[in-house]
């Protein structure tokens, strides 16, 4: 289920609100009217991410994020309420945190809700911590998303629904009101974790990694890779992007499936420069939850003009046969950088050259 309007030859841009929070405060209070005005400024959707505790941090302790997010489907609710016609998005949902009936109601509910508006960005999972405090199993975690998935799918056709897995056992379970849309929203899934160094040659792809590729290849409605290591201060390699992405459309074609069944979806953090003042801003907004130096920061995320900002996207996804959507995520809540990117997605919008 493609989320591009039929026969449309324009990629989708979205936005995804920073929203980060921590001890010192964050932008709650303007995150709705920065909604509002994206919606206003012509943009497609809006995205939000699903981060747990204060601060993610990866195995040997060191800090990826340094704060937090507003609880996903909570603010997902209050986006909806607040929009007319833009798509509503998790970026992304950690499946195996909720049992899959919760699931499979709360994203009906909101469907049902938005006017099949919502899109389920999902992924299996990658900060231990936050699967220790939740007293949920890290080892295992991929067969329990793909049986989740599967009951959710299931229950989201609204009829009575039996089943019988490795984790989860039910009779006669019907989830009440059905999606909006028949089949319920689409499905993105995401690849790769910021705790990953993405410095694989395209012919080197690491075991675990081709696994999710052939996932999203049999099971996923659009592909959301995490292109940049904020742990690592590194960005993928356009060469090793498009590689995975062959290997996800292999896998499709395995399945009966095809192109078109699948959207590849570029989602990035950028900032949008315009003069040396700027500069400042941009710094200050990263000292908020990324621990690295300015140079480490210009080789993680898309920092430049609005011409280099395009620049840089168009040549992180060259080798991809057709984006179908982006997401771009300030990387600061100056509703000044949402502005900015009005320029930016009029450039991306227009089919490349």
């Amino acid at each position: 289920m493609s989320v591009r309007a039929s026969g449309s030859a324009a990629a989708l841009v979205c936005v995804r609100p920073p929203g980060w929070v921590n001890e010192a405060g964050g932008g709650i209070a303007d995150l709705l009217g920065w909604v509002e005005e994206a919606e206003e400024l012509g943009f497609d959707g809006v995205f939000v991410g699903d981060r747990l505790l204060g601060e993610a941090t990866v195995a040997k302790g060191s800090v990826v994020y340094g704060a937090s997010m507003i609880d996903v489907t909570v603010i997902m609710a209050a986006m909806a309420a607040r929009t007319r016609r833009l798509l509503i998005g998790s970026l992304v949902l950690v499946f195996p945190y909720r049992h899959p009936v919760q699931l499979a109601k709360t994203f009906a509910s909101l469907d049902a809700l938005s006017g099949g508006r919502v899109v389920l960005g999902a992924g299996i999972g990658w900060n231990t911590r936050e699967f220790a405090a939740l007293d949920i199993p890290h080892a295992g975690r991929a067969g329990r998303f793909e049986e989740a998935l599967g009951v959710v799918r299931a229950l989201w056709t609204g009829r009575p629904v039996d089943h019988d897995g490795e984790a989860w056992s039910f009779q006669d379970v019907q989830v009440l009101p059905a999606p909006a849309r028949a089949g319920g929203p689409p499905v993105w899934l995401a690849s790769f974790s910021p705790a990953q160094a993405l410095d694989w040659a395209p012919d080197d792809l690491p075991v675990a990694s081709l696994r999710q590729l052939d996932r999203v290849g049999r099971l996923a409605d659009g592909w959301v890779p995490l292109v940049y290591s904020a742990s690592h201060r590194r960005r993928i390699s356009p060469e090793t992007l498009a590689a995975a992405w062959r290997r996800v459309l292999d896998s499709a074609e395995q399945h009966g499936r095809t192109r078109e069944d699948l959207d590849f979806v570029m989602s990035d953090w950028c900032y949008v420069l315009d003069g040396p003042e700027s500069e400042e801003r941009c710094r200050s907004a990263l000292a908020r939850f990324f621990r690295g130096s300015w140079e480490d920061a210009l080789r993680t995320y898309t920092i430049g003009t609005a011409a280099e900002v395009v620049e840089q996207v168009r040549a992180q996804t060259a080798g991809i046969d057709r984006v179908d959507a982006y997401i771009l995520t300030p990387l600061s809540d100056e509703t000044d950088q949402l502005r900015r990117l009005v320029a930016v997605a009029e450039e991306l919008r227009a089919p490349r050259a």
